[in-house]
């Protein structure tokens, strides 16, 4: 498979890595100067890529890679901003992921639904507890989803949650298998990379 089948190729601007680039975070200069994370890669001009990563983003900061790769276009760059940018954009793209799940019918919501399904033979994807979700429900979730090895990941609050899904407050969410699921999953891994989760 010849590198133009396999799509446009970049290379991490900190680590030197090379690969398609929707395994990288594309940045760009606005026209004050300032280094913008365009997460969906939209943005027009040139680019500059990392490693979906916050120790390639840093280091990419620490050596001054993108007033290399911009030519000194660019105001020097914080590397806090640049971060919480980059984790704000995926959390945004989290909640437009489960938006489209609600309108799609792909998600339950509200702990005894979702426990309810844990129960049965239904299939469920991923599980999205709120951070204020009650101790005891977290863990009683937690422990039916391990036995059916489905991934649950910690994210907002109730209300937040709620608002994601046009509804009241919502401790827990879940999403039945599918390509929405799927990216989703892969949205959350990032994020939880990102902030570190444990």
């Amino acid at each position: 498979m010849t590198a133009a089948e396999k799509g446009p190729q970049r290379t991490c601007i900190a680590c030197r890595q090379a690969g398609d680039k929707k395994q990288f975070v594309r940045y760009v200069v606005a026209p004050d100067g300032k280094v913008l994370v365009d997460y969906r890669q939209r943005l027009p001009g040139r680019g500059a890529y990392t490693c979906i990563s916050r120790e390639c983003l840093l280091a990419a900061v620490t050596k001054n890679s993108f007033q290399r790769s911009f030519k000194g276009r660019c105001s020097k760059v914080d590397s806090a901003d640049l971060l919480d940018q980059l984790v704000t954009a995926v959390e945004q793209r989290i909640i437009n992921l489960i938006g489209m799940s609600r309108k799609s019918k792909q998600c339950i919501s509200g702990s005894n639904a979702v426990i309810d399904s844990l129960k049965k033979e239904s299939s469920l994807a991923l599980i999205v507890m709120a951070n204020d979700i009650s101790i005891t429900i977290t863990r009683k979730i937690e422990a039916l989803a391990l036995k059916k090895k489905i991934y649950t990941a910690h994210l907002s609050d109730k209300q937040k949650i709620g608002q994601m899904l046009g509804k009241d407050e919502r401790s827990v969410m879940a999403v039945q298998p599918g390509l929405l699921a799927d990216s989703l999953l892969t949205e959350l891994h990032v994020y939880r990379r990102l902030v570190r989760e444990n």
